[in-house]
């Protein structure tokens, strides 16, 4: 095979240009644009708040109430997208981010600032806030084939860390050009990119109006497509799907309130998100201790020649790696299933975090910064995918909301645990900590997933895609499982 055509083909980008239209490169643009002031922020909010005299509680307070009143706005937003519609969701998110961006450029006051992160959106740890990804991802797996699904989420992977790495550089550089050439105070650069992460806002707010209707959510036809995705699964599950019990009642339910939103889910999908909600939970926590913002407050405490540029293009590096990665985590997927995927690629992100206090000098702590972005970043689009499969589309906007939810509420208590270990000059622990809890996640993951029996295991062997499980029902043959009768709709309750 030539190597462009390998390239093409491992890269996921051959499966994306064929099956891509107008609606995802606007979502995958939007979310370059979104995680590019991520990225600026989170390199400058640490040490902003640091400089304006707050010290190590009051910033992993901020930085966890911050996350806590994200959890609620946008949890709120999200599951009720569908019903107020998915572009008007991820518009008002835009001016959220507008709004918190303005008072941050223009106040230094810790409870204007905590009042406008609360209720405005801005990333205090460079990872995703606000409604944006559970509604984007919705309407990714609606849009996207079968086929190209997890393509789809690799590319929605890469243009999330490259925003970031493009968002974390360009900021450095902002501070550096600020204090060299125009002589301004280091500390007088930072309300500008907050200025900046205004205007990105106002950008993303006007391209959700070149969004088109295929965005939104079609209850009745969603349902009907419910219906295909069980009974084209069926020859695959050998009766050990119950969903298909609850076709009659989604359906009448839909039929009954037309376009308000009733998500019910199965009882094998309420058994799927708890059992996820618990794993990403203990990952999200492990990550909220050690987001961007706090690495780049580390490092600057830890090496204070460093300046907030060279920071910058050291964490900009990081997040290059973390996207030439990304491009090529299909590929593993296609070759381990997604599970391994998941596991065999996040587990070495924690061995390698564990060291990076250990580093006598910047470099290898850069290093080890490098090599754990490698790999650490790899799960995002097999987890995408994952997620996607093992609910129905009319569970999926809802579902994914509620994993946000839990995700961030977990990252939350993050901060506060830092923040309490930077007082006590106890760094170490707060890497060792995190690094236990990643370890764990990935086992929790082998235990509860790695034995079920995925439809793409059934199947032929085919030549492209990692999408195969898209109608997997995460179902373990030795479950003592209900017949379905027993979660059937009595005939007096039926209109």
């Amino acid at each position: 095979m030539p190597l462009r055509s390998w390239l093409l083909h491992e890269s996921s980008l051959q499966s994306l240009l064929a099956h891509g239209n107008r609606d995802i490169y606007i979502i995958l643009l939007s979310r370059f644009l979104r995680m590019f002031a991520y990225g600026g922020a989170a390199l400058v909010l640490g040490i902003f708040l640091y400089t304006a005299g707050n010290n190590g509680t009051q910033i992993g307070t901020f930085m966890t109430m911050t996350l806590l009143g994200d959890a609620v706005i946008s949890y709120l937003l999200t599951i009720t997208a569908d019903k107020l519609g998915r572009r008007r969701v991820l518009r008002t998110g835009s001016v959220l981010m507008v709004f918190a961006g303005t008072v941050f450029a223009f106040s230094k006051n810790y409870y204007f600032l905590l009042v406008a992160a609360i209720f405005g959106v801005i990333s205090p740890g460079a990872h995703e806030v606000g409604p944006f990804r559970a509604v984007e991802e919705s309407i990714l797996a609606q849009l996207s084939p079968l086929e190209a699904r997890t393509d789809v989420y690799a590319w929605f992977a890469v243009t999330s860390t490259l925003g970031m790495s493009l968002g974390l550089c360009v900021s450095g550089w902002i501070t550096y050009a600020l204090r060299e050439y125009a002589h301004w105070d280091w500390k007088e650069g930072y309300p500008v990119i907050f200025g900046l992460y205004a205007v990105i806002g106002a950008v993303k707010a006007l391209l959700t109006f070149a969004l088109t209707e295929k965005c939104e959510q079609d209850y009745d036809r969603q349902t009907e497509m419910d219906v295909e995705d069980r009974q084209a699964s069926a020859p695959l599950m050998r009766q050990t799907d119950r969903r298909q019990s609850c076709t009659k009642p989604v359906t009448a339910t839909v039929r009954q309130l037309g376009k308000t939103v009733h998500t019910k889910l199965s009882p094998e999908s309420r058994s799927i998100l708890i059992k996820l909600s618990i794993l990403f939970a203990i990952n999200s926590f492990a990550s909220g201790m050690l987001p961007v913002t706090l690495m780049s407050w580390y490092a600057n405490w830890r090496f204070r020649w460093f300046l907030t540029h060279r920071i910058g293009y050291t964490m900009a590096l990081v997040w290059l790696v973390a996207s030439i990665a990304n491009l090529f985590s299909a590929s593993v997927a296609r070759r381990l299933g997604l599970i391994r995927a998941m596991v065999f690629t996040h587990l070495p992100n924690a061995v390698f975090l564990a060291f990076i206090p250990l580093a006598p000098t910047w470099w290898l702590l850069a290093i080890l910064l490098l090599a754990s972005s490698a790999f650490g970043s790899m799960d995002s689009a097999p987890r995408s995918a994952f997620v996607a499969a093992v609910f129905l589309p009319s569970e999926r906007t809802a579902v994914m909301g509620t994993l946000n939810l839990v995700r961030t509420i977990a990252a939350a208590g993050g901060p506060l645990l830092t923040g309490y270990f930077h007082e006590k000059k106890m760094w170490g622990a707060v890497f060792v900590i995190s690094a236990v809890l990643k370890i764990a996640y990935d086992c929790g993951l082998l235990a509860m997933f790695l034995n079920t029996q995925l439809p793409e295991s059934q199947r032929g062997r085919r030549s492209h895609t990692v999408a195969d499980l898209d109608v997997g029902i995460l179902l373990d043959d030795t479950a003592a499982l209900v017949p379905p009768e027993a979660f059937e709709q009595p005939d007096d309750q039926e209109d």
